[in-house]
């Protein structure tokens, strides 16, 4: 698979039916051991539930293990079964290759509650191997279908498994039959069907992600959109029709607060969109132009306090140049200052947080 990840299959399918026919009895343990054989060499892994010899699971693992060399698909096989089969459940293979076996138990009695849930949660089950059964097989087939799963359904053999493979025939061109093909093929193209479904999730994955990001986008251009026209009431008031010397400090707050949230969300909205939230952005911009303003305009006021004399009573065009150059450092420091925070953030969520290494 793309992502490097085994596939997992689910094996469901009895054969029960067949124990007064010998003949097809061993027919169909021979084939579900070749399709176990086909199963492990294209790299899928199985989802097992019954070990009876009534059942297609063993005769699936058998030849699965089987073709397994030595070292290789360790918990390959994951075992579901509910607390009423703790000592009922148990593959001949477990004895010799323990380590290919991954034991799901499942609290409560009832055998179809691992069995069904399994098929229907969002993840542990990639596709599904249908052959022969009855009513449990169909029902897990249609669970399948449901959850557009791919399924191969083996037609050889009467039983649940065929009729969810003429279900499947109806609206599939290719859909393989195993009379006219042999294991191999049959598992070659699963294995192509759940390469379509990847490509087609990664693709689903992948338009999500993007439309999460433009709207993302779009919410930080309103809020940039509103801070900047904030700023621009601030630098008007402030320089073309400035207000009496004892509203000029607090209106001069206000743009260097208003500076520094322009600033920050500016950069949010062209360096990352998805990297915080816009109100962080908004608050850790205005605080830093705030204070980093504040901090420019302090050793200035101490020279010449213009403003600031209780005598004042205009606004000088010192006083405008000092908030004009107050506000372009502030914008500055909201720049800086969630660039370092988003930094920073990132540098903590990528870094693995344990116990200390023992010596």
């Amino acid at each position: 698979m793309a992502t490097g990840r085994m596939p997992f299959v689910a094996i469901v399918g009895g054969l029960w039916m067949f124990k007064d026919d010998p003949p097809a009895f061993e027919a169909a343990k021979q084939l579900a051991s070749e399709v176990g054989v086909a199963l492990a060499n294209a790299g899928m892994g199985l989802v097992v539930y019954f070990s009876n010899e009534e059942s297609l699971e063993p005769h699936v693992v058998a030849g699965f293990v089987k073709a397994l060399p030595a070292g290789a698909g360790v918990r390959s096989i994951r075992v579901r079964f509910a607390e009423s089969q703790r000592k009922i459940v148990r593959f001949a293979e477990q004895a010799i290759r323990n380590e290919l076996f991954e034991l799901n138990l499942f609290a409560g009695q009832d055998w179809e509650s691992p069995f069904y849930r399994s098929l229907a949660a969002a993840d542990g089950v990639d596709a599904v191997l249908l052959m022969a059964g009855a009513r449990s097989t169909l029902i897990a087939g249609q669970i399948a279908l449901a959850r557009a799963l791919p399924i191969l359904a083996v037609d050889k053999f009467d039983g649940a498994a065929s009729i969810i493979r003429t279900e499947l025939a109806i609206n599939t061109k290719d859909y393989p039959s195993a009379t006219t093909h042999s294991p191999a093929e049959l598992v070659a193209w699963l294995k192509a069907r759940l390469k379509a479904r990847e490509e087609q999730q990664a693709q689903a994955r992948l338009v999500e992600s993007n439309g999460l990001k433009i709207r993302a986008q779009r919410e930080k251009t309103l809020w940039a959109a509103g801070a900047f026209v904030a700023l621009l009431s601030a630098v008007f008031f402030g320089v073309s029709r400035a207000p009496t010397p004892g509203l000029y400090p607090f209106l001069t707050f206000t743009g260097l607060i208003a500076a520094g949230a322009t600033g920050a969300l500016v950069r949010s909205v062209i360096w990352g969109a998805e990297e915080t939230i816009p109100i962080t952005s908004l608050l850790l911009g205005g605080v830093a132009g705030f204070v980093v303003g504040l901090a420019y305009l302090v050793p200035q006021w101490v020279g010449a306090p213009g403003v600031l004399v209780p005598s004042a009573t205009v606004v000088a065009a010192t006083d405008k140049i000092q908030f004009v150059s107050a506000i372009l450092v502030a914008i500055s420091a909201g720049v800086g200052f969630d660039t370092v925070f988003t930094r920073l953030k990132k540098q903590a969520e990528d870094t693995t947080i344990g116990p200390p290494a023992q010596n």
